[in-house]
């Protein structure tokens, strides 16, 4: 199960980078993808993971403590199955030089306090006060489709 994960989270990120290259707009949450992505991109692999057929597909919500701020780095990944983390956008950290980490768990993970599991769910693409994502997701698919 993890191999087939990881190749799909990887075919996912490269779609997701071609698609942002060749774009003549991105919308905000993309404009320095992986950095600030992470929501959104979860949603995207994760909405592909349910289109070929895996199943029990959450998103998983975290923070954690920045050193020396009174603020937190908030991030969000996709956990399978109840084990098994997803996450194509690791690398907007310092701490992680990973493009894709499938596995069933990590140090950099563990850095996280997880508050919140959530459904992948396609409304999440419909954004109000911008062009919304479903398109994106739309051509992230095409790209997939042509690999």
């Amino acid at each position: 199960m993890i191999n087939k994960l990881e190749a799909i989270a990887r075919e996912v990120r490269q779609a997701i980078d071609l698609v942002i290259s060749e774009s003549d707009y991105v919308d905000c949450e993309l404009q320095s993808f992986p950095s600030g992505s992470c929501e959104l991109s979860s949603v995207i692999v994760g909405l592909y993971l349910n289109k070929v057929g895996i199943t029990d597909v959450v998103q998983t919500v975290a923070r954690r403590p920045i050193p020396d701020d009174i603020n937190t780095n908030d991030h969000v990944w996709l956990t399978i199955d109840g084990k098994y983390i997803v996450d194509i956008t690791a690398d907007q950290f310092d701490d992680c030089n990973v493009e894709v980490i499938v596995s069933e768990g990590t140090d950099f993970h563990n850095t996280f306090e997880i508050y919140d599991t959530r459904p992948v769910d396609f409304s999440y693409l419909m954004r109000s006060g911008s062009e919304g994502y479903d398109n994106f997701y739309s051509s992230v698919l095409a790209k997939l489709q042509n690999t």
